[in-house]
């Protein structure tokens, strides 16, 4: 019965994706990381955008089935990105862009996003240390100043062998976010995946001493994210 129901949303999904968005189908994986994910990470960027000024930019970094529904479950403007083709289906119209994560800076620009989400690329398309650290250096590019780069991966070294948070730290600065279950920058879901998240911000740019704060000023830089949305 259930392998029924499951290809009848496919079918459905295949017909018409944004049919089957509105009636809140989805592919959703039971997973205990993407559960962390989908309730208390996106929980938090949705408490931040109900307190932002204005609209949150969110960008996605790769889509599938799996995902696809995660438009549905923040409170802010979506993008993705994925470099396969046939993966654009999973996108929303308009916001979904057909290329590669190492590269995405030239696409998109700089600043211009109050979130990045990577989860699940390294060790699955981003193999090797330079990946990564064409990846970080990416995320900072587009990012917003104080903006949040949410990064999951397996903390396995058959998958990743080498360090990501000193590399991260090159460019980035660590962030605890105010979730109730997390104590560090760096996340450590319990399932059999070792599947980590590492919470990082953009860094600002310096500010002479003697400079005056600007008058639009709302939040101090320890505010951590939040004070970047504009």
């Amino acid at each position: 019965m259930r392998k029924l129901c499951y290809l009848l949303k496919r079918a459905l999904f295949r017909m018409s994706p944004r049919a089957a968005e509105k009636l809140n189908i989805d592919f959703r994986l039971r997973a205990a990381n993407r559960q962390f994910l989908e309730q208390s990470v996106f929980g938090y960027i949705n408490r931040m955008a109900g307190e932002a000024p204005g609209t949150i930019k969110t960008l996605f970094v790769g889509v599938d089935k799996h995902n696809w529904h995660y438009p549905r479950l923040l409170k802010t403007e979506f993008h993705s990105l994925d470099i396969e083709a046939r993966k654009a289906v999973y996108g929303q119209p308009g916001r979904h862009w057909t290329g590669s994560a190492t590269s995405m800076a030239g696409h998109y620009g700089g600043n211009a996003f109050d979130v990045v989400v990577a989860n699940g690329l390294l060790g699955f398309g981003i193999d090797e240390a330079q990946g990564c650290r064409h990846l970080l250096e990416n995320c900072e590019a587009v990012l917003k100043p104080g903006g949040l780069l949410v990064l999951g991966y397996n903390d396995r070294s058959d998958r990743v062998p080498y360090a990501v948070l000193p590399m991260a730290l090159g460019l980035f600065d660590e962030f605890t976010p105010p979730i109730a279950e997390v104590a560090g920058a760096l996340h450590r879901v319990d399932d059999s995946f070792q599947h980590v998240y590492l919470f990082l911000t953009k860094r600002r740019p310096a500010v002479p001493s003697d400079a005056a704060p600007p008058a639009d000023a709302r939040l101090p830089v320890a505010a951590g994210p939040a004070a970047g949305f504009r």
